[in-house]
């Protein structure tokens, strides 16, 4: 009676083959670059995004479809980043010994602080100083970036215009217009040409 139309297998993914989409080298780099847009380039917390949605989507392997896997994980990634920043905590699991001295394991919400002092560069022969400053002045001027704008930027990196328009549920020309505002806020902020 009907006939199984069958889907290309660059976009498309089968429910069988979940695990293995999920975990492939290409999603976890976009999922890097997305998640290290999002929280202004902090590597922890980038990779904690990424662990909550990695167990999200593996919690939620049923809820999927079949399809652009990128472009469901991408989504639970965003998702997961926004709820975290309403509430403004994470859960820490911290293990403590009752008054038996048996280990407790206690899971507490902790607010999150953003400190900016953690990366501090290492101790080096070499003069780095001109770098350090330049990797300085490039965060400071991404963090002016809009999220929109970051999230296009992050994107980029691994996508065409059509795949973050995909991606992002937008139109491939405002994206272009998007990435075009973009690059020239950041060269801007970063001095390579006058106002």
């Amino acid at each position: 009676m009907f006939e199984s139309r069958k889907l290309s297998d660059r976009e498309k993914v089968n429910i069988s083959d979940f695990r293995q989409a999920l975990l492939s080298e290409s999603l976890q780099s976009k999922m890097i670059n997305f998640a290290m847009s999002l929280t202004k380039c902090n590597e922890a917390f980038s990779m904690d995004l990424i662990q909550q949605t990695y167990l999200k989507a593996m919690e939620n392997e049923n809820q999927f479809k079949g399809g652009n896997i990128d472009k469901w994980v991408i989504t639970i990634l965003k998702n997961v980043f926004k709820d975290s920043n309403k509430k403004g905590t994470f859960e820490v699991e911290e293990t403590i010994r009752d008054s038996n001295n048996k280990k407790v394991v206690e899971t507490k919400r902790v607010k999150r602080i953003n400190t900016y002092g953690d990366d501090i560069p290492q101790v080096s022969t070499v003069d780095e100083s001109d770098t350090v400053l330049l990797e300085r002045d490039k965060d400071k001027c991404l963090e002016r970036l809009s999220s929109n704008e970051r999230e296009v930027i992050a994107l980029k990196q691994t996508d065409s215009y059509d795949e973050i328009a995909d991606t992002l549920e937008m139109k491939t020309g405002t994206v272009r217009q998007i990435m075009s505002r973009a690059k020239e806020k950041f060269m801007r902020c970063m001095g390579f040409f006058d106002e």
